[in-house]
């Protein structure tokens, strides 16, 4: 009989690495210890590690397989709801683009009957001087008598 001595020993017969073979004893991994201290060194038997690790692997199958059922089913309608609210961000942007155009056109139809023949502004968009400047329109205070 056989004995596979420390944990690296299990790791590599399991193919796995120490750390995982080490998070599998909490797991049921049939490891024996030395002592009873939890630090002691392992011990295992291969036909031991081999036969747990057949039915684990069922186990996990069945569980995995009922899973990845549930996750195909929740990406299709993942899927569907990207593809439709795709649609529906290009339908809203060609919305905001035609908004926008129409916005300018009614800009400029308020702007020409806020300035009629063009006597505030100029063609260059500049304000022309206001021929009554606010300090010329001020009356001086008269000194109360």
């Amino acid at each position: 009989m056989e004995f596979l001595s420390g944990w690296k020993e299990i790791a590599e017969h399991l193919h796995l690495g120490v750390r995982t073979a080490q998070r599998w004893e909490r797991l049921g991994l049939p490891v024996r210890r030395v002592s009873d201290s939890p630090c002691s060194p392992v011990v295992a038997l291969p036909d031991e590690l081999e036969l747990w690790a057949r039915t684990r692997d069922v186990k996990q199958d069945a569980a995995s397989l009922a899973s990845n059922k549930f996750l195909v089913s929740r990406l299709t309608e993942l899927r569907e709801t990207h593809f439709r609210t795709r649609r529906k961000t290009r339908k809203l942007l060609t919305d905001i683009n035609s908004l926008g155009a129409e916005q300018k056109k009614l800009l400029a139809l308020i702007q020409a009957s806020l300035n009629p023949a063009g006597t505030i502004g100029s063609r260059n968009g500049k304000r022309k001087s206001n021929p009554h400047p606010r300090s010329e329109v001020r009356k001086p205070l008269r000194a109360l008598n």
